[in-house]
């Protein structure tokens, strides 16, 4: 039997992908109006899978921007990125950090056959968790005209990305092991 699920509340959508038997759309709006598939929102995706696609693809086109037009037409590109990024680090957390025991909308705190899994973080863990965010989250907040943030250059923005890939890699190891 199909089910097919309209939704604009992100509770629901969380516990749609939390059961995992399911194909995702998402139809945004237009100036036209409502209605244009398109891209699943970097908050439907596994953040991993996100975070690949913020450095294999976002990354790509906002350096062929700074390249053919400049810093200006960089600057946009790069800030979303920085901010998409840091989002993803708190989901990140969420999902393979706490392994999905807790989780922004929704109500249960899901510990059947999860917390044990929780004894695997390390202090290592927790301080490259805490640089990057405190690194990005200069990004999703208001800054003081007084001191501007600079956005990180391509290449700083690829390392960064590389390196929380390159985590998740050695976690799920890790996650297997136990």
């Amino acid at each position: 039997r199909q089910v097919i699920v309209f939704t604009h509340r992100l509770s629901l959508l969380g516990h749609l992908i939390e059961k995992g038997n399911a194909e995702y759309r998402h139809i945004r709006r237009e100036p036209w109006g409502c209605g244009e598939h398109s891209e699943l929102p970097i908050f439907a995706k596994k953040p991993i899978n996100a975070v690949k696609d913020l450095r294999n693809s976002k990354l790509s086109a906002a350096r062929k921007a700074l390249e053919q037009d400049g810093y200006d037409s960089y600057y946009p590109l790069a800030k979303a990125i920085c901010s998409d990024f840091r989002i993803l680090l708190e989901r990140i957390v969420e999902n393979e950090l706490l392994a999905d025991v807790v989780a922004r909308h929704r109500r249960a705190v899901n510990t059947k056959g999860k917390i044990h899994k929780l004894a695997k973080i390390t202090t290592e863990d927790c301080d490259l968790i805490d640089q990057l965010m405190g690194d990005f989250s200069d990004y999703e907040h208001s800054q003081s005209s007084e001191s501007p943030v600079d956005i990180p250059e391509p290449d700083e923005l690829h390392d960064a990305l590389t390196l929380i890939i390159e985590w998740h890699e050695a976690f799920s190891k890790r996650r297997e092991e136990m």
